[in-house]
């Protein structure tokens, strides 16, 4: 009898995996936690594979796994084959799994680049959830200012026609706003589409892509959380990469895939993979970027005179992780501030512009 209950019918054991089609971060980190775990037990990496496929709740993830699986079967490295889907596997997973390979420590490197992508992915929801509150209150701003003057304004236009004076300042500009929206909205839209259309593909350009990058780390605060963040990306995964057994200059020129997000880093990279090739020292190469704070230059140099690479990167990791929350809160406190003090300056002006020419009328009466 417990036996029919618990196998149908309503009470039925949440077993089955929920299956969706995109692939989120929690399925990255899913599949290579399972994989890690299934190959440091011991079983082949084929059938870790197909093991990981199957225990996947992403459909396009479960197809992708399958796919490396039968392409690792047929003798390639797996490294390559995950690199056949950067839109899934990110350049710094796919070189850091490579690492392991080449040096034979697979496992282990599994299972630190799981600690790192659950690192990165608890830091990237701290600052989007941060920046969530911020970023609605300006769009609910946006679109009540909006809906007013598109919709609450033209109703005492008509009112105000009758009452045959001249109008406020204030009045006559919020009423001239009013009609240019009604008039224009959708002109607005679709020139604010086109333009958001020709931006993005200005920015794939090497041209626009380094000027919009450029730009990143120079604006004030902006610029502070975009250096700090690329502090502790590079902290982070050349750790990761020497951790792994992978030689300094080699781990460098890996850097450099990692950093095909900014491409100001990415040739900075080029700079210090060049001095470090040719016997010079990290630290000295890093220093004639000018793109790294004195602080990793310092932390770098301590660490390569003392032997203590690996931890120093760690520290600076941990250190900069802090720092980057820090600022962020800091930058949504300020978003916060301007968004609501815009909206009650906006709401202000337009309820002045309505009820200055009633007070009027109503004296006049």
């Amino acid at each position: 009898m417990s036996t029919a209950v618990a196998s149908g019918g309503f009470l039925r054991p949440r077993v089955a995996n929920k299956m969706h089609k995109g692939v989120t971060s929690e399925d990255q980190i899913a599949f290579f936690r399972q994989l890690c775990t299934l190959f440091r037990a011991g079983t082949p990496l084929l059938e870790a594979l197909n093991i990981s496929a199957m225990q996947s709740e992403s459909i396009r993830l479960q197809t992708t796994i399958q796919t490396i699986a039968g392409k690792v079967s047929a003798g390639s490295a797996l490294w390559e084959s995950l690199g056949d889907y950067p839109k899934i596997f990110k350049v710094e997973w796919v070189e850091v799994v490579k690492s392991g390979e080449d040096c034979g420590e697979l496992g282990s490197v599994l299972e630190s680049l799981v600690k790192q992508i659950d690192a990165a992915s608890q830091l990237k929801a701290q600052i989007v959830g941060a920046m969530m509150y911020p970023l609605i209150i300006m769009v609910v701003a946006a679109a009540a200012v909006t809906v007013m003057l598109i919709v609450v304004v033209p109703t005492f236009a008509s009112m105000f026609d009758a009452f045959g004076k001249e109008l406020p300042g204030i009045t006559q500009a919020v009423l001239n706003m009013s009609d240019f929206l009604q008039a224009k909205i959708w002109h607005l839209i679709g020139g604010i589409t086109l333009v958001t259309i020709a931006f993005k593909r200005w920015i794939e350009t090497p041209g626009g892509k380094r000027i919009w990058h450029g730009t990143h780390v120079s604006l004030p605060l902006i610029g502070d959380v975009v250096v700090q963040a690329q502090m502790q990306k590079f902290a982070n995964n050349l750790a990761l990469l020497l951790r792994a057994g992978m030689p300094l200059h080699d781990a460098i020129l890996s850097l450099r895939g990692i950093f095909q997000s900014n491409v100001i880093y990415q040739g900075a990279l080029n700079g210090v993979a060049s001095r470090v090739g040719s016997g010079g020292a990290l630290a000295d190469a890093l220093d004639e970027t000018a793109v790294f704070t004195p602080f990793v230059v310092k932390m770098v140099r301590v660490g390569e005179e003392s032997g203590t690479l690996i931890e120093v990167l760690d520290q600076i990791d941990q250190f900069y992780a802090r720092r980057v929350a820090s600022v962020v809160g800091k930058v949504t406190g300020m978003l916060e501030t301007v968004a609501i003090l815009g909206m009650g300056i906006a709401v202000a002006v337009i309820l002045c512009a309505i009820y200055l020419p009633l007070f009027s009328m109503a004296s006049g009466v």
